[in-house]
């Protein structure tokens, strides 16, 4: 048996004996819950890339790419106070050009090996609940369990175990304090964040305010051991006062000691947010994430608007594009940990949703790199078609020079690492 081959078969032997230990704890209140709600989706999207002839996605793989992907999610959440259970089924597939491409470049050295399926996976979390089905050249799938939980709530207090999502923070686009698994900034369906087996907790001592914790354990990702370095441990306290809230933070991250604050208010109808966090990194010293935003809804021509504007401070971020292709420590860490997804510094964000009518929504937005001037476009229409089916067709166009974050990295001579520009096409079905 090879050395992977053990580590692989030692993990899940770790893992999955636990996992039968929690299942068989979650059971008895699952079967005792009544109000059960079932539902779940399907969802189709095929994508279609195009790279410049000295992208590598185009010296390694098909230019243009076409690609399609699948996802199934099958749900069932029950309560009988005052206990909750919620278990979430997924499937997810992805076939086509990209998929190769994904190996190739990291058989080469310009991307994880492990990583070039572009599903998620469960190597840092506590119980591994992915299974893969299909592994080729151009196709993967797997099964997993995106949510597994068991909730205990009174009037003052809620406890959740197991595999949850938890948003902390108030970013529209960039999440300085939602450090736990924050959604790209680009990611065009935010129906629901890729679960995490943490220990939530939430204290509500009065009506304007509440105390909330989290304990996230993770693995090594070389030994599959837990580790206390490797893990997260943090509290969030929120008051509302009458004109503004205020949310203090306080955590334990990877290690690394991390305090934020975030505040809220109304600005002439609009509604205004700051956040900031410093972080004592081990490699860079104190530093700050900051994000303040501004979004306002308003009705024009007998439309609905909603637009957005957002500024984005990473201290982490490079301050010569010189370096993107080889980040600093700190900031390689953060973006392999999915935590940052950005290079540089300095970022203005905004956005504009228009209903065209009850059933027809169009939303337009963009990324601007400030230190190099490159952004990213996106636009895309969404068609609620019929009552369980929505359609939604958009592009996604990276602009700026060769050097530049969205224009394109050097990361060998002549070769360039590049997002491509795309269009793609989406149905998803409810039920």
């Amino acid at each position: 048996m090879r050395h992977n081959d053990r580590m692989r078969s030692a993990r899940h032997g770790v893992v999955r004996y636990p996992l039968i230990v929690v299942c068989a704890c979650f059971a008895p209140v699952a079967t005792a819950l009544d109000g059960w709600r079932f539902g779940g989706h399907v969802k189709y999207q095929y994508t279609y890339t195009d790279y410049r002839a000295d992208d590598l996605a185009a010296l390694y793989g098909e230019d243009p790419a076409q690609d399609n992907s699948l996802d199934l999610r099958l749900k069932g959440d029950g309560r009988q106070a005052p206990w909750d259970f919620s278990a979430h089924y997924e499937l997810l597939a992805v076939a086509g050009d990209s998929v190769a491409t994904r190996r190739a470049l990291g058989a080469l050295g310009f991307g994880p090996d492990d990583r070039t399926r572009g599903l998620p996976d469960d190597r840092r979390q506590l119980f591994d609940l992915t299974h893969l089905l299909i592994d080729k050249e151009r196709t993967a799938a797997e099964s997993r369990l995106d949510r597994l939980a068991v909730g205990h709530t009174t009037a003052r207090t809620t406890a959740r175990f197991g595999r949850q999502a938890v948003s902390w923070g108030n970013g529209l686009v960039f999440q300085p304090l939602d450090f736990i698994n924050p959604f790209s900034p680009f990611v065009i369906d935010k129906e629901y964040k890729s679960g995490i087996d943490m220990l939530f907790a939430q204290w509500i001592p009065s009506d304007r305010g509440d105390v909330q914790g989290i304990v996230v354990p993770r693995r090594d990702v070389m030994t599959h051991d837990l580790e206390s370095s490797e893990s997260t441990f943090a509290a969030k306290y929120r008051q509302r006062f009458a004109s503004f809230s205020l949310e203090l933070l306080a955590a334990q991250h990877y290690d690394e000691p991390l305090l934020g604050a975030s505040l809220a208010r109304s600005v002439g109808g609009a509604v205004w947010r700051l956040d900031a966090s410093v972080a004592e990194s081990k490699t860079a010293g104190a530093t700050w994430l900051a994000v303040t935003n501004l979004d306002y809804s308003w009705v024009w021509a007998e439309k609905n608007y909603y637009g957005y504007i957002e500024y984005f401070h990473s201290g982490f971020g490079e301050a010569d594009r010189a370096n993107y292709a080889n980040p600093n420590p700190a900031l390689a860490a953060r973006i392999a940990r999915g935590e940052l997804f950005t290079l540089a510094r300095d970022y203005l964000a905004a956005g504009v949703q228009v209903e065209l009518t009850p059933l027809v929504n169009v939303f337009a937005s963009t990324v601007r790199n400030l230190n190099d001037a490159s952004h990213v476009l996106q636009a895309r229409v969404v068609y609620d078609w019929l009552q369980n089916v929505q359609a939604m067709a958009g592009i996604n166009l990276p602009i700026g020079a060769r050097g530049d974050e969205y224009g394109g990295i050097e990361v060998a001579p002549g070769a360039y690492s590049a997002a491509g520009r795309s269009a793609y096409a989406r149905i998803a079905y409810y039920f």
